[in-house]
């Protein structure tokens, strides 16, 4: 499957998960949505590891284990704001995300920079502070 494709189904996917979170932290506590959805999401993940073609694939590493605790960190923040801000607001701040590997990677990995690049960091950012005021 083209990552073009793939990227859709992610955009698309976070786009309805950021939604019905926030919808969800109307009837229920942060921490319940919090746990259920990461707890549910873990399902997919592991009928995804399960494909793996040997066990030396799923060992554990540093990266991987600091990127999900990560991953914990900033979605037990997201949960707490998503409780006390507006959608319109906690979900575009929060996936400004985009620019720490975006930077990172033009910085520590060398990927090319070019001008559509710089305006469309740019303009995300312009974006965010546009649906924050």
């Amino acid at each position: 499957m083209d990552y073009r494709l793939l990227c859709i189904i992610a955009f698309v996917a976070w786009g309805l998960w950021s939604f019905l979170s926030k919808v969800a932290t109307r009837t229920a506590s942060d921490h319940n949505v919090a746990f259920w959805t990461t707890f549910s999401g873990f399902l997919p993940i592991v009928a995804y590891a399960l494909t793996a073609r040997t066990r030396s694939e799923m060992r554990p590493s540093v990266l991987p284990v600091v990127a999900g605790v990560l991953a914990g960190i900033a979605t037990v923040a997201f949960y707490l704001a998503l409780r006390r801000g507006p959608a319109s607001v906690v979900v575009p701040l929060s996936g400004m995300y985009i620019l720490v590997p975006a930077l990172l990677g033009f910085v520590l990995l060398k990927e090319p920079l070019t001008v559509t690049h710089v305006l469309g960091l740019g303009f995300a950012g312009l974006a965010v502070l546009f649906l924050s005021l």
